[in-house]
């Protein structure tokens, strides 16, 4: 993991192109491990129960982005879920989950003429 993301407040979690997770930081361990858990070589679609599983697996297969919110407990997420490329190729999946405000402002910003 780049070392500025380590301790970002941003959960991120890459996999590969088969799914196996190679990168975890900080707040994704914190987030989705339990104590003395490794998920680094585990296959993120087993981390995903039905329907999630399905959906992420087809997102994987045709590199398709998933973006949306989510309230778990007190708190309100905006997940983020994206292919990634290396040299123009395909090379896996990354899902960046973060905690938003249940209220936020909305900018509307015109492009420069």
């Amino acid at each position: 993991m780049i070392p500025y993301f380590e301790e970002a407040d941003i959960a991120i979690t890459i996999c590969d192109k088969e799914g196996k997770i190679i990168e975890m930081n900080g707040q994704s361990r914190e987030v989705n491990l339990k104590p003395g858990q490794s998920l680094i070589g585990a296959n993120v679609l087993d981390c995903h129960p039905e329907p999630a599983r399905s959906l992420l697996q087809h997102l994987m297969e045709t590199e398709e982005k998933h973006v949306y919110t989510i309230t778990k407990g007190e708190s309100r997420k905006l997940i983020y879920q994206i292919p990634w490329y290396q040299d123009g190729v395909y090379a896996g999946f990354i899902e960046l989950s973060m905690v938003i405000p249940h209220e936020m402002p909305h900018y509307i910003r015109q492009p420069k003429k």
